[in-house]
């Protein structure tokens, strides 16, 4: 049974026996709760006992972490296996654990959950601002270095051939190399190497990215009960400067949609459904014929493909509810994906055994699937050779966004179009286009009162 004890005006503690030790003394878990000021006495006990019954249930369970104990780290290694593996794709985990390792735990895992304050979070964004702090960092060998490796084998350095002849080239080697190569030959780094980057620093956005990578992992935290509150709630990261995402205006569209005449039929559909549709490059790799319906002129989007590295191409579904959709496309596509399709089976008749079946549209000449990044590399070798200004793939889908808003259509509806969780998406995505064609409606009214006065 667990009890109570009073500490203060609105905390108090909850002691619950856990069993005895190997001595057969008794072990005892404590947890300190804070209950809010406005309760009245009646609320504040069934409070309590609420809170209570729910400890005594961890701890029974052995799920009850106590924050002045368990460090950041540790905690860290339980969100991954318990929560973020269990919910999160395999590229958002990957990026997860990049930042988790590489940065966050050198810094701040050594620290109690329940220590960390937000001097130690400022701290640590103010140190990914330094010059230097990248780990894309290159170095390359000083003139010691040259003179001391001088007739030395790869393996004395502890890397192959290849890496000691672009050593002694003077090309650029990674961080983890120059410091293999220290450690092997017991130099001091910067007397051996210097970094050719040496300014370069962390952007704005990817500080962000840190900051909100913390703060999930704290919102879990109080959600088990392991911390009061989040830390990084009461820190102010970076500020990050929107970019204005780059795309094709009408003329340039034209201009495009002409060059592609004359191209094949895969790069030509893919291309022309991006505009179309704003799908983004996973979505339209992932579409399979089924998810065409010729009759209503719509298409269904409910996965992705994506490379991940260390897994490889992987289909997954999409990250939110509103990912999931039907988009209607204009008739010149539907043509267009019936052209394809004819063409599709007309290689599969004739490769026969040599077809790699599968159900995915956008496929080689011999049926097998394309790669994810696949699409990025045709387009950008498509623009230079027409001599076209250089967009990436993913521009189509702002493209795609920029049309449709200058056609008058809502925001509702085009956030549903593009699978954003929340028309506020799209229009801070958007906002600088939606701008312009604001000021283009000051004009109309011009128009409007020259007619009529």
């Amino acid at each position: 049974m667990a009890s109570i004890e009073k500490r203060s005006e609105n905390t108090y503690r909850i002691t619950v026996s856990a069993g005895y030790d190997s001595k057969g003394v008794k072990k005892r878990k404590h947890k300190t709760v804070s209950i809010p000021a406005t309760m009245t006495e009646r609320q504040r006990e069934k409070e309590l006992q609420r809170l209570a019954v729910l400890f005594e249930s961890e701890v029974e369970k052995g799920a009850y972490l106590d924050g002045a104990k368990i460090s950041f780290e540790e905690f860290i290694s339980k969100w991954l296996a318990d929560h973020a593996e269990k919910q999160l794709t395999p590229s958002t985990i990957k990026s997860y654990k990049s930042k988790i390792e590489n940065r966050i735990i050198p810094s701040l895992g050594h620290l109690k959950m329940s220590k960390i304050q937000p001097h130690h979070l400022l701290e640590f964004y103010n140190n990914l601002e330094e010059d230097g702090v990248r780990l894309d960092t290159y170095y390359k060998a000083t003139d010691k270095l040259l003179n001391l490796i001088d007739g030395f084998k790869s393996t004395d350095l502890g890397i192959d051939n290849k890496t000691l002849l672009n050593l002694k080239k003077g090309n650029k080697v990674k961080f983890s190399t120059a410091e293999k190569i220290s450690k092997h030959i017991d130099e001091k780094f910067s007397l051996i190497f210097v970094p050719i980057n040496k300014n370069a620093t962390l952007s704005s956005k990817t500080i962000k990215q840190y900051h909100d990578l913390i703060s999930s992992i704290f919102t879990t935290a109080v959600q088990w009960n392991v911390i009061f509150n989040n830390p990084a709630d009461r820190v102010k990261p970076p500020k990050v400067a929107k970019k204005q995402g780059k795309y094709y205006d009408e003329e340039q569209v034209a201009k495009l949609l002409m060059n592609l005449e004359d191209e094949p039929l895969t790069l030509k559909t893919i291309v022309y459904l991006a505009i179309d549709t704003g799908l983004r490059v996973g979505e339209l790799c992932a579409l399979t014929w089924n998810d065409i319906d010729y009759d209503k002129k719509s298409i269904k989007v409910d996965k992705q493909r994506q490379y991940v590295h260390n897994y490889g191409v992987i289909t997954t579904i999409p990250k939110t509810e509103s990912g999931v959709r039907h988009i209607t496309v204009s008739d010149i596509v539907i043509k267009l994906l019936k052209k394809y399709k004819l063409e599709q089976d007309k290689n599969r008749i004739r490769l026969a055994n040599i077809w790699i079946s599968s159900d995915l549209i956008f496929v080689h000449e011999d049926g097998s699937p394309i790669h994810p990044h696949r699409p990025y590399k045709w387009f950008t070798d498509f623009l230079k050779k027409h001599e076209m200004p250089i967009i990436t793939f993913h521009a189509l889908r702002h493209t795609n966004a920029s049309i449709l808003i200058a056609q008058g259509i809502d925001i509702v509806t085009l956030s549903g179009r593009l699978g954003h969780s929340d028309k506020n998406v799209t229009l801070n995505v958007y906002s600088h286009i939606i701008s312009a064609k604001e000021k283009q409606a000051a004009n109309k009214m011009n128009d409007f009162y020259n007619k009529i006065l």
